[in-house]
Order: structure tokens, then C-alpha cells, then sequence
């Protein structure tokens, strides 16, 4: 007869002779050596609901003795409880939660100003130089000097009018203070 028992997370595998069968950590009362070779298990439901290992048909995981079979199991059931839920773990997660929720507002903030893919009336326009006229897009009350701007350059070179972006895109990834420093394409 040939056991082998794993750490399955949240569970224990116990396989003897090819059949397995997963004890969830949670209904683990105990593991404790009971006799020279054997190790009960105790769920909690009762000497039927227990389960019985023979220390000397465990090939998995290797074992000097029935102490040391019992301690692997027992760090095998440490393992798995790191992923119940504490209060710190909650609490981690209450903050990545709000994070996200803040984070959604600001993608909601800047979609709300493009409307399938097409721009608005640019928030600012930039008519200084004779040769170039800057339009710059974003959400109302974004600061000329943040990256969240989509910068158009319009050139008109005898009558041929070119419209270019910055970066070569309509991505609000540019500063709006950087505008005649800016590549466009």
C-alpha cells in the first residue's frame, strides 16, 4: 500500500493506492501520533470521520520517523491557512478597493470628455505663433502642467493645412505647457 499525502492549499491530499481524498484544513482539528507508526487525524466528526496514517507506507513526503511525518503535516497545514481571511487581510483589501474605486472615478473624469473616440472643442488654443496654432485637450480643470493632455498641432503651409499630435496620437499623455517642445506626427 502506497500513501503520499500533499498540500493542496486549502486542503490536504491524502492518496493511498491511487485514491485520493482532500480533508479541508479548516475541519482539522488535530494531527497527532497515536501509536508507533500511525497518525490520526481528527476532524472533529468522530472516530469514523477521522483519518488513520501508517507512518511506514508514506512515500510522500519522505519521513524519518512518525514525529517528523506529523510535523511536515503540520507545516503543510500552516501553508494553507495563510489564505483565510483576517482582519488584516481585510483591511489590505478595504484599501485596495478604495484605491480602485478612485481610480475608476479618474478613468470616468476623462472618458467623460471624449464621446466615441471624437474630441470636443479643445480646452485651449495656442494662435502666438504665426506659423502653428496649438489646440489642447482634456478634462475641465486639468493643470496645463500635468500629462493628461492630447496636443494637436495645425500648420498651414501655403494653404495646405496639417493636423498632427502629440507623440503621434490622441493619448492624453502630453503637457500642455510643453507644447512647442513636443514631436508631432
Amino acid at each position: 500500500m502506497a500513501v503520499e499525502i500533499e498540500d493542496h492549499g486549502v486542503s490536504l491530499k491524502i492518496t493511498t493506492d491511487g485514491a485520493p481524498r482532500y480533508i479541508i484544513k479548516s475541519q482539522i482539528r488535530e494531527i497527532s501520533v497515536i501509536r508507533d507508526t500511525i497518525i490520526k487525524v481528527d476532524t472533529g466528526e468522530g472516530a469514523l470521520y477521522n483519518v488513520y496514517v501508517d507512518q511506514s507506507v508514506v512515500d510522500v513526503p519522505a519521513s524519518k520517523d512518525v514525529n517528523d511525518l506529523r510535523d511536515q503535516m503540520e507545516v503543510m497545514m500552516e501553508s494553507g491557512m495563510a489564505g483565510f481571511a483576517t482582519s488584516a487581510k481585510q483591511d489590505v483589501q478595504s484599501t485596495l478597493i478604495t484605491g480602485l474605486q478612485a481610480s475608476m472615478k479618474d478613468v470616468q473624469d476623462k472618458l467623460g470628455s471624449i464621446n466615441d473616440k471624437k474630441f470636443y472643442d479643445p480646452i485651449l488654443v495656442d494662435e502666438l505663433n504665426p506659423n502653428a496654432v496649438y489646440r489642447g485637450f482634456a478634462v475641465q480643470g486639468a493643470k496645463t502642467s500635468d500629462a493628461v493632455w492630447a496636443v494637436q498641432k495645425v500648420t498651414n503651409v501655403k494653404g495646405v493645412l496639417s493636423y498632427l499630435w502629440a507623440g503621434g496620437s490622441k493619448a492624453f499623455a502630453s503637457i500642455w505647457d510643453n507644447r512647442s517642445k513636443l514631436v508631432y506626427s
